[in-house]
């Protein structure tokens, strides 16, 4: 606790130090200077888009309105971040949506293995009437969505193929925390272990696991295809992000303010999926030359061995089966 109450006084601190003037300012000709965060690297598809965005906000209102965007941690991530913007010194953020998976229902569908059928799909939901109620929902705590961001669907990869569900028979696999993941191993009789994410390549090394589960770009950037070089495309989840900005500095912005800053948002989120698409077929070759197996398993046979999972979590059925109805 005191840890997270210190770093949050130095980011504030520091936003203090470096904002010329906040977006308090309502006056019609004031500067407005809208901070935010992001733990991805500056290079990153996500950092990129959002870097596109207070490019589109600054020339759509010659100069009046600028973004400022710290990347790479550096402001903190989780509760320190999330007190920031109830601060008002951050405006906005981008997480993943398995961080607000636990307050809202539909969001906790999402992350359930096999709910979506591929990256379409999970499109076609987002932009669909599933979206928008996920939208308000999150407005509901506080949080203005701008846009979603894609991060890929994320699929096992190990030290031999993985064809069909009885092939993780007997497996040791990195999996997300959760009590989700491990009761979907439990299904496929392997064994979930616990590891931060920095430790599963030595893990891998040593044979303390023979596999683990992560979209493409992360699965090459971690090097983990030097040990484990099989890939199989089973793409079990996708967990989108969402880019949002807090009702709080939404709402002391004027209605055309308002209006720029989630035209700017959605356009950015058009651009990162172009960015992510560019991104994982870019690393799908770069892995192709370093020997990496892609395998194509057959989905429905995992789908199907999911369900004795979904009757875990009644409350969650009646929306899988809604998201698994949009065509």
């Amino acid at each position: 606790m005191m840890r997270k109450t210190v770093l949050l006084l130095l980011v504030i601190s520091l936003l203090v130090l470096i904002s010329g003037c906040g977006s308090s300012d309502k006056e019609k000709n004031a500067t407005i200077i809208l901070k935010a965060n992001d733990v991805h690297t500056d290079d990153y598809p996500t950092t990129q888009s959002t870097k596109y965005m207070g490019k589109l906000l600054e020339e759509r209102s010659n100069g009046r309105i600028k973004l400022q965007i710290y990347s790479d941690g550096q402001l903190g991530d989780g509760k320190v971040i999330e007190d920031a913007m109830a601060e008002g010194v951050i405006d906005i953020d981008r997480e993943g949506i398995d961080r607000y998976a636990s307050q809202i229902p539909t969001l906790q569908a999402f992350i359930m293995p096999y709910v979506f059928r591929d990256s379409a799909h999970v499109w076609r939901v987002l932009e669909g009437s599933i979206g928008e109620r996920v939208k308000s929902e999150l407005k509901d705590k506080d949080k203005v969505v701008l846009a979603f961001y894609d991060s890929g669907m994320r699929s096992f990869y190990a030290m031999k193929p993985i064809m069909k569900p009885e092939d993780l028979n007997g497996m040791q696999l990195r999996v997300l925390s959760g009590d989700v993941f491990e009761n979907m191993l439990g299904i496929l009789q392997a064994q979930s272990v616990p590891l931060a994410y920095n430790d599963i390549y030595p893990a891998l090394q040593v044979g303390k696991i023979t596999g683990a589960e992560n979209n493409i770009p992360s699965y090459l950037s971690a090097k983990h295809f030097e040990i484990a070089k099989y890939y199989t495309l089973d793409e079990h989840m996708a967990i989108p992000e969402i880019l949002f900005i807090s009702k709080q500095s939404w709402d002391k912005l004027s209605p055309d303010d308002q209006k720029l800053v989630a035209e700017c948002g959605a356009e950015a989120g058009q651009y990162e999926r172009k960015l992510w698409d560019d991104f994982t077929k870019k690393g799908m070759d770069e892995l192709q030359k370093q020997g990496v197996q892609f395998i194509k398993p057959d989905k429905a046979a995992f789908t199907n061995a999911m369900q004795p999972l979904y009757a875990k979590y009644p409350n969650l059925v009646p929306i899988i089966k809604e998201i698994q109805a949009v065509q």
